[in-house]
């Protein structure tokens, strides 16, 4: 127990030492911090815009449906085959993978469609997506004003279409939308619903949007001559309950279509199967990737930083020869000396990285709120980049301090 409080005192007085040292040369502290001061700030924000990148693709991934399998009517190729060629896809393939497959909450078959909309004298262009009701399940999607698009819609192809929130303020500003008349591509339709506000993410703003009846935009608003047959979809979506493993319903997925088609073994099947649990991982491997580039990039400023560490350390040593060998005279050791050195260096970085840290608070909120994008820096961030700032004076402050340590007693009451 003693020898533990000897060596915290120890530390302490070695702490107080550095704090006198460097407010003897405040200036000369000043201006060294800030070479760490930057490179801790651009460090800790560039960890924090590559967390927010991963926030929003997971954020965007899982506005389509948290545990769902996508369909596209496009060979697979997985096996390496690329191709343009259509494939087919068709609502009655939705129809038996909804019978067949186990833990199904929902099949959402799609058409999409840019569509120009006009109401009392403005006009807008979005996107429109075809669905049925259990779009609505699949996605998570419900509307906040009026209602959705009911099974009754799609079988009598009524003329409603319900408008993402940023389509129905372009057309009726603050007004209620719901039981309004809207012309799209030249045929009225009622707005029976407006979305709830989804957000956006990567700058693509996930309210500009129109959903009308699959029956009704492929007879009335579809122009897309790729389109086969007359149950053919663009993209089904299928949704599955809690608990189900993705890889296993993907593979019973693929049996049932490549059954349905005849595909011969040797053949790559005529569809594309993908789940949003692979979108995550491919996410999560890109924006990481993207996050270390950004980390490299920004910790050559901390390397120039710490290079002035050692620099304004070596300076000081020199400046301060007499007093290493006065302090030598009186008995200290050669590890007193270095530690002495090597706590003055980790201070200063230490001081520069709280500095630098506090600015990235500052700079990552006002960031959040202007461009509405997430750049989050939690606890842990916060506390490895004070202890990096110490390990970066240490390794930088190091030579100096084994430097100072190794210098003659009678040398250096010797220098001028």
């Amino acid at each position: 127990m003693n020898n533990i409080s000897a060596v915290i005192a120890s530390w302490a007085v070695n702490v107080s030492i550095a704090m006198v040292a460097l407010r003897t040369n405040l200036m000369r502290s000043i201006l060294t911090t800030l070479g760490v001061m930057i490179g801790v700030l651009s460090v800790v924000l560039a960890v924090a815009v590559g967390s927010g990148a991963q926030v929003s693709v997971m954020e965007s991934i899982n506005s389509l449906g948290s545990n769902m399998a996508l369909i596209f009517p496009q060979p697979d190729s997985e096996g390496g085959r690329n191709t343009d060629t259509r494939g087919r896809l068709t609502q009655r393939d939705a129809d038996a993978l909804e019978k067949q497959l186990s833990g199904v909450t929902a099949t959402a078959p799609q058409l999409r469609a840019t569509i120009q909309l006009v109401a009392q004298g403005r006009n807008t262009s979005t996107s429109a997506i075809g669905i049925t009701p259990g779009y609505g399940i699949v996605s998570n999607i419900t509307a906040e004003q009026g209602r959705f698009i009911t099974e009754s819609d799609v079988q009598t192809g009524a003329r409603i279409i319900i408008l993402g929130p940023t389509v129905a303020t372009r057309l009726f500003g603050d007004f209620d939308a719901v039981g309004q008349s809207v012309r799209v591509n030249r045929i009225p339709f009622t707005v029976a619903g407006v979305l709830e506000s989804k957000g956006s993410s990567f700058g693509n703003d996930n309210d500009d949007v129109a959903l009308i009846p699959i029956s009704t935009l492929r007879q009335r608003l579809s122009q897309n001559s790729s389109l086969q047959g007359p149950d053919d979809l663009q993209v089904l979506f299928v949704g599955f309950e809690e608990g189900v493993a993705l890889p296993e319903a993907k593979k019973q997925m693929t049996e049932i279509l490549r059954a349905r088609y005849r595909v011969p073994t040797n053949e790559i099947s005529p569809f594309t199967i993908r789940t949003t649990e692979e979108f995550m991982k491919e996410s999560s491997k890109v924006t990481g990737i993207f996050q270390m580039v950004l980390v490299a990039i920004a910790s050559i400023s901390l390397l120039v930083g710490g290079i002035g560490i050692m620099n304004i350390m070596l300076v000081s040593v020199t400046e301060r020869t007499r007093e290493i060998g006065l302090r030598m005279a009186l008995g200290a050791r050669r590890r007193d000396i270095r530690n002495q050195f090597l706590v003055e260096a980790a201070v200063l970085c230490m001081i520069g990285g709280a500095m630098g840290l506090t600015l990235a608070l500052i700079l990552a909120a006002l960031f959040q709120n202007l461009a509405n994008f997430p750049a989050p820096i939690g606890i842990g961030t916060s506390i490895g980049a004070i202890l990096f700032s110490a390990a970066i004076g240490l390794i930088f402050g190091g030579y100096p301090a084994v430097r100072a340590s190794k210098l003659s007693p009678i040398e250096a009451l010797r220098s001028e």
